[in-house]
């Protein structure tokens, strides 16, 4: 699935959870996790073209083709590290421990790799979710096919519609419930 679509998912859930479940969630960190992965591997090479095309040179894709980069893959072995359920389940372990409780917005990382097991083919970046013990993949349907994109856009457009019309996409602050009862308090 693509970065956006694991955003968009990745708040709704947590908007859901922290709705029906109270669980203490802060939706923007969850959403930035769900798209960490993603970040994590082909970053870099957009960092890498950005900093060549602002230089005035030739972007990253046309400088590997050409050569220059002939040895800089990174993105490969960032992809396996960060759509594995090992290296989640490590890091996961590795902030609660520290935090000294169980976290919650890093388990978006878990969402965007438990969504991109059934939505990668073999084809193109099948995720290895065993890596670095295994570079097992599931052999799904591509999320780019075009009736797959139809479909993701559209059940976050209804998931969307429906958290709207129940109210949940407004603010969940104290101050704004506060106000909103007490209208006096808002003059001052």
């Amino acid at each position: 699935m693509d970065s956006l679509a694991h955003g968009l998912w990745a708040a709704a859930a947590a908007t859901v959870a922290k709705r029906t479940a109270g669980v203490r969630v802060r939706i923007l960190p969850f959403a930035l996790w769900a798209t960490f992965p993603d970040v994590l591997a082909f970053g870099p090479g957009v960092a890498v073209g950005l900093w060549l095309r602002l230089a005035g040179g030739a972007g990253y894709a046309e400088s590997a083709q050409g050569g220059h980069f002939h040895h800089v893959h990174i993105g490969l072995p960032l992809y396996a590290m960060g759509h594995s359920l090992l290296v989640f389940a490590g890091v996961y372990g590795l902030c609660s421990l520290v935090a000294r409780r169980s976290v919650v917005s890093p388990l978006g990382w878990l969402l965007h790799i438990l969504i991109d097991i059934p939505t990668h083919s073999y084809s193109y970046y099948a995720t290895r979710f065993l890596w670095p013990l295994s570079n097992f993949g599931f052999d799904g349907v591509a999320w780019w096919t075009p009736w797959l994109l139809w479909c993701t856009y559209g059940s976050l457009a209804l998931v969307y519609l429906l958290m709207w019309r129940k109210g949940w996409l407004r603010s969940t602050s104290r101050s704004s419930s506060r106000l909103a009862s007490n209208p006096r308090r808002s003059q001052h």
